[in-house]
């Protein structure tokens, strides 16, 4: 990354005058600055303090609510507690052997046992499509190749009602692609199996799954019919994205504290390795039929992830949106994960049959996600906001289609909520739902979007889950 004083000595090529400085000081008080405004480009910015006037710093530095909808595929295996579930509940649960990675982030989330997500059961087989498409709806998907019926997600339940707050009501993200249309698994169409967003019944959100197309939309809106072209021309003359808006940046840190002059060049420098990154990240190929055989992995796949992770958080730190949606792979993945020394299919080893070697595989699979789920975390860590973080300021929501990959059940589902949704949340815990109450995973997901000040219900919910 390059330090601070390299992007010092780039600024001031280009100059475009700022819409929220006048005269050497704030027009007016706003938490979404923006350099650029004039060209293809407008750069939103954290907030900086020493903008505001000192009276009114103590409301203006209160940081926005966002939520994060973190999908993994097959599951994890279910039936030896002590590998994922933890065998303790309440402050001292133990950290399993799965959970390892997130051992320096204990008291960041909790972990919830015995939650149920009854309308993901499918009509016969089709675990993994049906329990996809009912992640965040919790409704019951229509079985069809061709006829498609859900629900709206929780996702975009709040992007309705919260989401003209940002440039972006919410960002579909993923890594592996893939067309809606035709048949995925067992007679359930495709669209179930690689999209967890739905804007309603028959609508769902294709993801994003190319990182320079993510960055694209990030800073400059997503024009399907332009971008490509517009991305060429600049990368063949050598531009950056920011480099439209270097000249405003100088003018606008000479008007910061030395603390928000420090902020503004990290971030600009933060933005610039992103952009270096997303530029030569290749995106994975689409996964066709998830579980028929091992999909090879792309040797960036370990890259990809943690560069669209840091995309997550810069979207959320330049308020480009508050509401994401990721999936780690498509319904029923069969990724082959070489770099773990792993060369059968996640898919295929999910159905574990109780058998050592594939008990033994489940495990590395299972604290690999949790790895990436803890670089992500991390990364919201570090940017602070006013007193507190971004990871404070949040609510993420992690789980997977189903439960344990060999029953394909959708009770006692695999669910972590992190962040503390800025405030409303107490982490640090494991809360045990005893299974007879059948406990949804539809009333979480209603706390968690009524941390964005949201009052609806997600799919079979009758309420917010109390004990959070």
């Amino acid at each position: 990354m390059k330090s601070s004083e390299s992007v010092r000595d780039s600024i001031g090529r280009h100059a475009l005058a700022p819409t929220t400085l006048r005269d050497g000081a704030p027009t007016r008080v706003s938490r979404r600055l923006f350099l650029g405004g004039g060209a293809a480009v407008a750069i939103g910015l954290p907030f900086f303090e020493s903008l505001v006037p000192r009276a009114a710093r103590a409301q203006a530095v209160t940081a926005p609510k966002r939520v994060i909808f973190y999908y993994v595929p097959c599951g994890f295996d279910g039936n030896t507690r002590g590998d994922f579930w933890p065998m303790t509940t309440g402050t001292n649960f133990e950290i399993t052997t799965m959970l390892k990675p997130l051992e320096a982030l204990k008291s960041e989330f909790t972990f919830l046992t015995g939650l149920e997500n009854a309308l993901a059961k499918p009509d016969g087989p089709g675990d993994h499509a049906s329990g996809t498409g009912a992640f965040i709806t919790c409704a019951h998907p229509f079985k069809s190749e061709s006829v498609i019926m859900n629900g709206i997600s929780a996702d975009q339940i709040a992007a309705q009602a919260v989401g003209k707050a940002t440039r972006l009501p919410s960002m579909q993200l993923g890594i592996d692609g893939g067309s809606s249309a035709g048949g995925c698994d067992s007679g359930y169409g495709c669209a179930y199996a690689r999209n967890i967003s739905w804007a309603d019944a028959m609508s769902p959100l294709p993801k994003l799954t190319s990182n320079s197309q993510i960055f694209d939309q990030i800073f400059m809106g997503f024009d399907p019919t332009s971008s490509v072209a517009d991305r060429d021309k600049r990368r063949a003359y050598q531009k950056s994205v920011l480099d439209s808006a270097v000249a405003d940046a100088m003018a606008l840190s000479a008007k910061l504290g030395k603390t928000d002059a420090e902020k503004l060049d990290q971030y600009l420098s933060g933005v610039r390795e992103l952009e270096r990154q997303a530029d030569v990240a290749t995106p994975t190929a689409a996964c066709t039929k998830p579980a028929i055989k091992p999909v090879a992995m792309n040797a960036d796949f370990d890259m990809q992830v943690k560069t669209m992770s840091d995309l997550m958080v810069l979207a959320m730190q330049c308020d480009a949106t508050r509401i994401i949606s990721f999936m780690l792979g498509n319904a029923g993945s069969n990724r082959t994960y070489n770099n773990l020394g792993i060369s059968r299919g996640h898919h295929d080893i999910s159905h574990h049959g109780m058998m050592a070697p594939n008990l033994m595989m489940l495990q590395q699979i299972g604290t690999y996600e949790l790895q990436l789920f803890a670089y992500l975390l991390t990364k919201m860590k570090s940017v602070t906001e006013g007193t507190s973080n971004m990871l404070y300021n949040s609510s993420v929501f992690f789980s997977s289609e189903i439960s344990d990959g060999d029953r394909h059940n959708h009770d006692d589902m695999p669910v972590i909520l992190a962040g503390h949704g800025g405030g409303a949340f107490t982490p640090g815990k494991h809360l045990l739902f005893p299974q007879a109450t059948h406990t949804k995973v539809g009333n979480l997901l209603t706390s968690v979007i009524g941390t964005l000040g949201v009052n609806a219900k997600v799919g079979d919910a009758d309420g917010p889950l109390a004990g959070l």
